[in-house]
């Protein structure tokens, strides 16, 4: 799908790919995200996907053992949340979902004025897939954390990583990458992989 919305790519005289709009203004996709029902996020995106959307769920995979069997799960990791990449024009729409409870918008900033969605930069959302598929502890949402030093991972699954260090303890360190509105996602890092 393309990413901007009432345009088409066509080809010139010369051959070459152009996009043109059609009348109407051209806004380009980012990542937003909506707060939706309950256990129902899948559903949501499938719906969404089907009308058009990009969507993302972050899910961690975990082994959940139990003293018969043991099986593996995708875990939500924000629950009620769903990634969607959309125009800006298009966010009147998406409120008008009935399983879309509202878009989410830092507080105070003029998006949450205006009851628009804050634009999440495509870098953050990239960050954190590749946090949640390279991970080897559990990966958490903290919603307030005090911002300290910025920090690279330098060994293990996740290096090349740069995040925020939140909890400093004598063997590990919790860094969180932050994710516009929403908060940080937090994973515990032993402090000999990082580096400044």
């Amino acid at each position: 799908m393309n990413d901007i919305i009432g345009s088409t790519e066509i080809f010139n005289k010369e051959g070459s790919l152009v996009t043109v709009t059609n009348g109407r203004e051209a806004y380009p996709r980012r990542w937003i995200a909506v707060l939706v029902q309950v256990n129902c996020e899948k559903r949501i995106a499938t719906l969404l996907g089907k009308a058009g959307y990009e969507t993302y769920i972050p899910t961690q995979l975990e082994v959940h053992q139990w003293s018969d069997r043991k099986k593996k799960v995708q875990r939500i990791i924000m629950p009620m949340v769903v990634f969607v990449r959309a125009a800006k024009n298009e966010e009147k729409w998406l409120l008008n979902q009935s399983y879309i409870h509202k878009l989410i918008a830092l507080p105070g900033s003029k998006e949450a004025m205006n009851k628009c969605a804050t634009p999440i930069p495509d870098a953050q959302i990239e960050r954190l897939k590749f946090l949640l598929e390279n991970a080897e502890t559990e990966v958490t949402i903290v919603s307030s954390l005090k911002v300290g030093d910025m920090v690279r991972i330098a060994a293990g699954p996740l290096t090349g990583l740069e995040g925020v260090v939140s909890v400093a303890e004598d063997k590990n360190t919790i860094v969180g990458l932050q994710i516009d509105g929403l908060g940080y996602a937090c994973v515990r890092i032993p402090i000999d992989y990082l580096t400044r």
